[in-house]
């Protein structure tokens, strides 16, 4: 597996729960070292998935096998390293081609100086969403939102791209995440991919 531009990971447990993040390095034969500002981990093989965020090639999911060690290089912070055999790659989520389901999510919103709205996200992907709402939203607005993905509670925040008019519901706005968690974005890609699933399935709940 080769990176074009992929700096941080997410480390997965045996348990396949989130473990640590770690910054990625690689050298001239493609071999993987993995570097943990984590004090909590301890020596250990094992098996297990990692998502590498490669800034041009998107999210890609691996099976890997890991040896997990103190960092023995003096002029690192980082206490741990794992060197790294990718097994298998298990996903590819391209950035350029980010995939977005229809969804009907009703939430509450806070925008950057404070005001609260109600609103219905109608689609999203792990870009960002079309959201709904009754309140009038100017481009570049800020505003944040909590909503359990696969699971997981997650804050994201985005802001308003452009307005796309009048809709049932109120208007319409087309919204980018910012500043999204590596860890975050994962969960949000799992849900996207786990909802194109059902929908594939089950025709008759599409939207």
């Amino acid at each position: 597996m080769k990176f074009r531009d992929c700096e941080t990971c997410l480390v997965y447990g045996t348990d396949n729960k989130p473990l640590s993040r770690a910054r990625v390095e690689t050298d001239s034969k493609d071999r993987i070292t993995l570097y943990f500002n984590n004090y909590k981990l301890k020596s250990a093989r094992f098996k297990a998935y990692v998502d590498f965020y490669d800034m041009q090639q998107g999210l890609m999911r691996a099976w890997c096998e890991l040896v997990l060690c103190k960092n023995a290089k003096k002029d690192m912070v980082e206490p741990w390293m794992a060197n790294v055999k990718v097994l298998e790659v298990a996903d590819v989520f391209q950035r350029q081609k980010d995939l977005r389901v229809r969804v009907n999510i009703s939430t509450s919103f806070t925008t950057d100086d404070g005001r609260f709205f109600s609103g219905s996200i109608k689609n999203i992907s792990a870009g960002g969403i079309f959201l709904v709402t009754a309140q009038a939203l100017q481009p570049d607005t800020k505003f944040s939102f909590t909503y359990r993905f696969d699971g997981e509670l997650c804050k994201v925040t985005g802001k308003v791209l452009r307005a796309r008019g009048a809709t049932a519901g109120g208007f319409g706005y087309g919204c980018q995440f910012v500043r999204l968690l590596p860890e975050t974005e994962a969960t949000i890609r799992k849900f996207v991919f786990a909802k194109q699933v059902e929908n594939q399935k089950n025709p008759e709940r599409r939207m």
